[in-house]
């Protein structure tokens, strides 16, 4: 099991902690399937596949369905105030984050917790003969 990552920001002249658990293989194998079928006609899986690439292809699927997938990225965010830590929720984001950015920056580093294999993911479907 992977450890969390502190994920530290600035929102306004707030400084927000948050603690991001990577999820289970089982749960990142599922959003990674449905993250293809959504957007592998504009992904290019014989090259290394970059964050940046990920979120162009999001970008390209209509709004409902990606933003299903981005939410689903925010389940394993976690803030930080002190001692306490609390499962990210909209229902109380606007009382401490006041900069959209905040989210699609808590977004980016959720994608990168549980997907920094991406940059060898094209090796996956590499057409490479097995070593006898």
């Amino acid at each position: 099991m992977r450890e969390p990552v502190i994920f530290k920001t600035t929102d306004g002249d707030k400084q927000l902690t948050f603690k991001i658990y990577p999820f289970p293989a089982t749960k990142s194998e599922d959003l990674l399937i449905r993250i293809l079928l959504l957007t592998g006609k504009n992904l290019d899986l014989d090259a290394s596949v970059s964050y940046k690439e990920i979120i162009r292809a999001l970008a390209s699927v209509p709004h409902m369905e990606a933003k299903a997938l981005l939410d689903e990225l925010l389940t394993c965010v976690y803030k930080i105030d002190g001692n306490n830590e609390r499962q990210f929720s909209y229902d109380d984001a606007d009382g401490y984050i006041s900069n959209p950015m905040t989210l699609i920056r808590l977004r980016v580093e959720s994608l990168k917790v549980n997907f920094s294999f991406f940059q060898n993911f094209g090796k996956l479907f590499s057409h490479a003969e097995p070593s006898s």
